[in-house]
């Protein structure tokens, strides 16, 4: 338990405040099998490779190589190219407004995490710092029913600002949004370098979201780890 008083409790947003991880999969297996530009191919051998891509060109995303839409592009034109299709421009922005449609349909309200995050607002302030596109991350918050919590002027994300976790420019972003001192705010997040080191190495403490039960990757030490956002309450007791 922890007998520090917070006056800011800052969240990632994807596989902390919900599993998107999931929904992110679900919906783009949907989209695969629906698309008529990914129609009639193999749906596993097809998302394997979109995802091995993704991941592979998600650094050049996040350290301003490549725009958020080249992104999304090149990860269709490889995938699409392994399995010879070309890709058109229109098709793989009708493919991505596909998928984020069906990713948001499996997006469903977590009862015992609004409870929880309900409790800390009664404490001190909530807001969000994720990585990630803006066009995503507010329809996230109200498929999850916590755009109350956490309306958008609470709300730091990385295509808009410009950084992304675990630069410290954009812990320094949400910090002055909130006029908070970083020790005291603690950070709330799934990804160790991103949320719990990088939170860290701008000043404030972190927990770190860890069902896996993943090795640290570096010497950093957080406040606490847990395996779910509802036992974050207990911790703040």
């Amino acid at each position: 338990m922890s007998k520090k008083e917070y006056k800011l409790i800052l969240f990632d947003l994807d596989d902390t405040l919900f599993d998107y991880s999931q929904s992110w999969e679900a919906g783009m297996r949907l989209t695969i099998r629906r698309h008529p530009l990914t129609a009639g191919l193999n749906e596993d051998d097809f998302y394997c490779k979109l995802k091995t891509y993704s991941d592979e060109l998600w650094p050049d995303f996040t350290e301003n190589r490549i725009s958020l839409r080249e992104y999304r592009h090149q990860r269709m034109e490889k995938a699409t190219a392994d399995f010879g299709r070309a890709a058109k421009p229109e098709e793989m922005d009708d493919f991505q407004n596909m998928f984020m449609s069906a990713c948001f349909e499996v997006i469903a309200p977590v009862p015992v995490v609004e409870e929880c995050l309900s409790k800390l607002a009664e404490r001190c302030r909530l807001g969000i710092v994720t990585n990630g596109p803006e066009d995503m991350a507010y329809t996230k918050l109200e498929r999850l029913g916590l755009s109350r919590l956490f309306p958008k002027e609470t709300i730091v994300i990385s295509e808009v600002v410009g950084y992304h976790k675990p630069d410290w420019r954009i812990f320094s972003a949400a910090l002055r949004l909130f006029d908070a001192k970083p020790e005291e705010t603690l950070f709330v997040g799934d990804n160790w370098e991103a949320d719990v080191a990088g939170a860290i190495e701008a000043g404030m403490d972190a927990v770190w979201i860890n069902p896996g039960k993943l090795q640290p990757a570096t010497g950093h030490v957080p406040l606490a780890v847990v395996e779910r956002l509802e036992q974050l309450a207990d911790i703040l007791v």
